[in-house]
């Protein structure tokens, strides 16, 4: 079975703008698989008859830490987001792929977030709406995608 995304006959989209996910979004994930390694590692050397006192709950609790850790690193180092003549699109996930393409044409709002941190830092939200779906991540140069997105999308409606 062929893929259809990568086959240059069938979909050969011109990208104008790629966004990149901000290191900032890595921080929490980090710090959850170093708390949650703690739990592996107690989980490790707890005996099997002590796992269901405290020690043992709170291992389980920094497991489900890494683990959620850990997914979450994986999806942000997939989350691509990128945009051609007519879509936004958003592409996740880990194994599979979830695709999501926003037309520019039904574009209802954009939200640009950027604290004092994010500002100094050059990192923000772009909260963008269409109807039914929301997308927020955190991306670097927030204000790039913003501009490529009001220009390409001027541009379709002309």
């Amino acid at each position: 079975m062929k893929n259809l995304l990568k086959d240059t006959e069938t979909f050969n989209p011109i990208i104008h703008y790629e966004a990149k996910i901000h290191w900032i979004s890595y921080v929490l994930p980090v710090f959850f698989i170093i708390i949650g390694s703690v739990g592996v590692i107690s989980f490790l050397l707890l005996e099997y008859k002590d796992m269901i006192d405290f020690p043992g709950l709170i291992s389980l609790f920094l497991i489900y830490l890494f683990i959620r850790g850990l997914l979450r690193l994986l999806r942000n180092r997939s989350t691509k987001i990128y945009i051609t003549d007519n879509h936004l699109t958003f592409s996740t996930g880990i194994l599979g792929k979830t695709l999501s393409d926003l037309s520019l044409n039904k574009l209802e709002g954009m939200l640009l977030h950027q604290s004092f941190l994010g500002k100094a830092l050059n990192f923000g939200t772009l909260v963008v709406t269409t109807g039914d779906v929301t997308n927020t991540y955190f991306i670097e140069h927030p204000m790039e995608l913003r501009n490529a997105i009001m220009m390409l999308k001027d541009n379709s409606i002309k």
